[in-house]
């Protein structure tokens, strides 16, 4: 019985330090780039590169979200079209390895 008020603790002390989309979505922007590439090839880059899905919001937006291991979200992306080109808000939550998204904003990745 301990053990299992033990572990139940420990998990819920693990999850709430998981971000959820909303509360990632509503921070200010970390960083905001822009590009001549279009919101869509922006958005289709970012997902395929980190293996989810692209978001259409009703304000013409998209967004990608790339979650850590326990399904926290570690980095928002929010692709707005402008003009030809496109601009993304990213914001990062946590860490993590690598950065391939930068790739797809137009920056290059540190070797």
């Amino acid at each position: 019985m301990k053990f299992a008020v033990t572990a139940m603790l420990a998990g819920s002390i693990l999850l709430s330090g998981c971000a959820s989309t909303q509360k990632v979505l509503s921070k200010e922007p970390t960083e905001v780039f822009h590009t001549a590439r279009s919101a869509d090839e922006v958005a289709f880059c970012l997902a395929n590169k980190n293996n989810t899905a692209p978001m259409p919001r009703d304000d013409g937006s998209r967004v990608v979200l790339i979650k850590n291991g326990y399904g926290g979200v570690s980095l928002a992306f929010s692709v707005f079209p402008e003009g030809s080109g496109s601009r993304i808000e990213y914001r990062k939550q946590f860490g993590t390895v690598g950065g391939i998204w930068k790739q797809c904003v137009g920056l290059k990745e540190p070797a």
